[in-house]
């Protein structure tokens, strides 16, 4: 970029004239005057320090799509230049004129009009993309990524508490897609009691009142900052670990297809080719670049894992490979050695390296709760240890520990259900609830700020069941 060049985002709403007026004014103050603008940016070239009046005025007819500006734009632009405005940059409906004149002739005189034009133009642009906003979140709860094979988004809220309560990024994701949703909510509304009290304020001949620009920019700074905030968390959630080389292509993706867009918007119109047709092959580069992205991700995502740059969950301290007689193939397993709160050691088994033992402890945590599942397992086909599996689950939600344990508990009213599902004394267990799924030999305990739940391969003995529960509880 010229250092004669530069280039500032723009955070206003199109209705926020006045703003976006005084704005402009401060920067032509500083040497630099409007040249162009862009989406949301705009373009400013260096100039010599002056006091400049700049306006910003609506023609809803044009479009963002058009190649130049419109016969009924140039018209308008020769009555504001004979009124002492210079055209300053043009996008879309957006018209910026700037004087040097002390006390410029106003543009827009009548204020009905002016509400009128305002309408259509946010009818077009802003409230298009905020009732857009509002539905994205509700799509993603029903749809999140079903083309990955992910479970939908409802399902971990409601069939996974502990799973669900327990993931930052899950809990971040939901975060983010709330905050959309209320975002979107407010700047509707707001735009909707502007309009109402306008409406009202014109009809009795005075003008369009004032838009709650503060607000509005409050509102678009929390909302980038929450998005700041999500991005933080995906990025450095440790069960994400070693998924961050992936977003990071996600993000370079994305913006790149975001930049080749515009470029393609800007190509068109440099051509000359009409409005009908940049629309239709604007949204035709979009339509194929969703279906590239969508179509594109499985494959990217299993070229980055083959050649592991990224990998799901943990990596392994080591790998263990068996080989079967007579049979052609060969079976590969991950080997973990994670401290255990109790081992198959601890409950009297004789463990020898030919068990080819892994210890997987997985701990997941979020502001709400504390997800911690255990496993020890004998990898070697000759070994005779009984896997050993258990999970604690801590919070201090007593609405969630509820939810949770309900989900927990296999459903014992299910109909031809071979294990039935038997409720213990708790005392023994120094619990408030005990229950044992026969079968499985599965245990069940509800602590008041814990769940418990283990399970050892084959009839565990009571000094085996005592050393578990003493090394689990709370």
């Amino acid at each position: 970029m010229s250092r004669d060049t530069k280039r500032e985002l723009c955070w206003y709403q199109f209705d926020d004239t006045e703003a976006i007026a005084r704005h402009l004014e401060k920067m032509a103050g500083r040497g630099w005057l409007l040249e162009g603008v862009d989406n949301w940016l705009f373009t400013y070239r260096r100039a010599e320090p002056e006091q400049v009046k700049y306006t910003v005025t609506f023609f809803p007819e044009a479009s963002v799509f058009d190649p130049a500006i419109t016969e009924g734009q140039e018209t308008y632009v020769d009555y504001c230049r004979a009124a002492g405005w210079e055209l300053a940059a043009v996008y879309g409906p957006l018209q910026y004129f700037r004087s040097t004149r002390p006390d410029p002739t106003p543009i827009e005189t009548d204020e009905a009009v002016k509400l009128s034009a305002i309408r259509r133009t946010m009818r077009k642009t802003a409230v298009f993309s905020y009732v857009f906003l509002l539905l994205l979140p509700a799509v993603y709860l029903l749809l999140a990524l079903p083309l990955l094979c992910v479970p939908l988004f409802l399902n971990w809220f409601r069939h996974d508490p502990m799973d669900f309560f327990s993931s930052t990024s899950k809990l971040a994701t939901l975060t983010l897609m709330a905050g959309i949703a209320l975002f979107a909510a407010g700047m509707l509304l707001d735009y909707l009691v502007w309009v109402l009290l306008s409406k009202r304020a014109v009809a009795r001949g005075g003008t369009c009142l004032r838009p709650h620009t503060r607000f509005r920019l409050g509102l678009t700074a929390v909302m980038m900052a929450l998005c700041a905030a999500v991005l933080a968390v995906l990025f450095f959630d440790p069960p994400l670990a070693g998924m961050r080389p992936m977003l990071i292509v996600l993000l370079l993706l994305y913006g790149g297809v975001m930049l080749l867009g515009r470029w393609v918007l800007r190509h068109l119109k440099k051509r000359g080719t009409s409005r009908g047709g940049t629309k239709g092959w604007y949204f035709a580069f979009a339509l194929a670049a969703g279906v590239a992205v969508g179509v594109g991700m499985p494959f990217l995502t299993g070229a980055l894992n083959g050649a592991r740059v990224i990998h799901m969950g943990r990596k392994p301290v080591e790998t263990y490979t068996k080989t079967y007689e007579n049979v052609p193939w060969t079976i590969t397993r991950d080997v973990f050695y994670d401290d255990l709160p109790v081992t198959l050691e601890d409950l009297g088994y004789a463990v020898t390296p030919e068990d080819h033992c892994t210890y997987e402890a997985e701990v997941s945590r979020s502001p709400l709760a504390v997800h911690a599942q255990y496993t020890q397992d004998a990898l070697s086909t000759d070994s005779e240890l009984p896997p050993l599996t258990y999970q604690t689950y801590d919070t201090r939600w007593p609405w969630l520990l509820e939810q949770s344990w309900e989900k927990l508990l296999p459903d014992d009213k299910a109909p031809y259900d071979p294990w039935p599902l038997q409720r213990m004394e708790p005392a023994p267990w120094g619990a408030e609830e005990a229950y044992r799924e026969f079968g499985y030999a599965s245990y069940y305990l509800l602590y008041p700020d814990r769940i418990v739940t283990f399970r050892l391969g084959g009839e565990p003995a009571q000094e085996q069941l005592d050393a578990i529960v003493r090394a689990l509880r709370p």
